[in-house]
């Protein structure tokens, strides 16, 4: 499973404005119990984000290093852990295969932790996500309030919207006899 972060996992700041420390740094409601649930259905947790904060030196990496750090305590509370998290220090203007829409992170992350691309979702709320799943071959996921058309195969309101949505899914298929 892979997951943009802001907006998706943490509450996402005003445009042109990036999550630099710990203390801007806000869970979304119930994200933990969606990442549980996708957890317990066998989905390999990966994080992949654009910080175009980095190349604009707004922030550094180690900021984005130590806002990670503190994403990941707050959600091993709930026994929640990310196998990864890849992100981009790209700005648009760089050209870079890892920014999504490329899908360079997805596949990297893919190469490194043996994750099938046609059994993953990548989830995000903007067009760059839909597109790099698109890009990298697995099912996309559009979490968004809003209406509106950005081409994804699955739309859902949150993150546990889409996390029960799989549960029911997979509880709709006769449990093999053993």
């Amino acid at each position: 499973m892979f997951l943009d972060r802001d907006g998706i996992i943490n509450r996402k700041l005003p445009e042109d404005r990036y999550v630099r420390k710990p203390s801007e740094f806000e869970l979304l409601p119930d994200v933990e119990a969606a990442l549980a649930i996708m957890r317990d259905h066998g989905f390999v947790l990966v994080v992949v984000t654009n910080q175009r904060g980095i190349a604009r030196g707004i922030m550094t990496e180690d900021d984005l290093i130590q806002v990670h750090q503190f994403m990941n305590s707050l959600l091993i509370k709930c026994g929640v852990k990310f196998e990864g998290i890849y992100y981009c220090p790209h700005d648009k203007n760089d050209y870079c295969d890892c920014r999504k829409p490329e899908p360079g992170m997805i596949l990297a992350a893919a190469k490194d932790l043996e994750i099938d691309l046609n059994s993953s979702y990548m989830v995000g709320d903007s067009a760059s996500d839909v597109e790099a799943a698109k890009n990298a071959g697995v099912k996309s996921v559009h979490i968004s309030s809003a209406d509106g058309d950005i081409g994804a195969e699955l739309v859902f309101p949150t993150l546990i919207d889409f996390a029960r949505h799989l549960h029911d899914l997979e509880r709709s298929f006769p449990q093999p006899c053993v």
